[in-house]
């Protein structure tokens, strides 16, 4: 295996800090705060220099976009698999909100800026699990639904992914915008907040409540380490 050298380690390292320069400009002031000048400067790097790597700034955000929704897709591949549809939707919902927790720029960036993030925009890329984790999602609500593991009036798969989504989004932005000052709200822990929306979530989708409720408890003790 060739191991990569001290040039291209550095070159993957400034690429890397060109995109998080970027992606803090966009959570801070949207797409119209991201300019080549202000990213080599937040960078420490000419702004000549930088045009090295990206001919512009749409092609900074378009690559930004790629490399954050990627990231998510691999987090929802290297799940396990065991356990069924309903155990893998658990585990979908308790690694999205601990990607929040993990990255929450990138989540801001992604979900919670005005007109900066979005999905990769070829065909191929949006139906392709491993670039769009919404597809990976989907695909498993589709796995659900053809073991009759969900409600029967659950009839349409795109709406079940994305209100379970929606769901999930709530209990992560949440935790992503709120102030650590706010005195006034006596907020629950992160992740008493993921127990219970994953909880609440596949109660009430699933056709046999009695099963559901057996599969996230195995889950939750499963994230716990036990």
């Amino acid at each position: 295996m060739n191991l990569p050298t001290r040039r291209e380690r550095e070159k993957a390292d400034l690429k890397e800090r060109i995109l998080g320069a970027a992606r803090t400009l966009l959570v801070e002031g949207g797409r119209e705060a991201v300019t080549m000048r202000e990213v080599a400067r937040r960078v420490e790097y000419s702004p000549a220099a930088l045009y090295q790597y990206f001919p512009d700034k749409e092609s900074i955000i378009h690559e930004l976009c790629i490399t954050d929704f990627s990231l998510l897709a691999s987090v929802l591949l290297a799940l396990p698999q065991d356990g069924g549809p309903l155990a893998l939707l658990c585990r979908t919902g308790f690694a999205y909100l601990q990607f929040a927790r993990d990255y929450p720029e990138h989540y801001r960036f992604m979900f919670l800026t005005p007109t900066g993030g979005s999905p990769p925009d070829s065909p191929e890329q949006r139906a392709d699990p491993a670039t769009n984790a919404y597809v990976f999602l989907l695909g498993v609500v589709e796995v659900a639904m053809g073991e009759e593991l969900l409600r029967p009036e659950l009839s349409d798969p795109h709406l079940v992914t994305q209100s379970l989504w929606a769901a999930a989004h709530g209990v992560a932005a949440l935790d992503v915008c709120r102030r650590s000052s706010e005195a006034w709200l006596d907020f629950r822990a992160f992740e008493e907040r993921a127990d219970a929306i994953i909880h609440m979530s596949i109660l009430a989708f699933a056709r046999d409540t009695a099963l559901a409720q057996r599969i996230f408890r195995q889950v939750q003790k499963e994230q716990r380490g036990g």
